[in-house]
């Protein structure tokens, strides 16, 4: 997968990590959101044209803990 490829809302996530974030609307500045493998990119209700998704960091995959007091440990 290359880095500069772009994803839309309601598409599938297709690795997570750090991604830059563009509406479709000037209603926004860029920004940057960190999204997990398997999710969905979300829409905006102010976007008709929807939102635009970009890679810009892969992330690193970490286990999912099953409460907070483990998580919390893990630290």
């Amino acid at each position: 997968m290359a880095f500069f490829n772009t994803f839309k809302s309601g598409d599938v996530v297709p690795a997570s990590g750090s991604y830059a974030v563009l509406h479709s609307t000037p209603h926004k500045l860029p920004q940057r959101s960190v999204h997990v493998e398997g999710d969905k990119f979300q829409p905006c209700r102010l976007c008709p044209l929807g939102v635009l998704y970009r890679l810009e960091q892969p992330g690193a995959q970490w286990p999912l803990f099953a409460n907070p007091a483990q998580a919390m440990a893990a630290c």
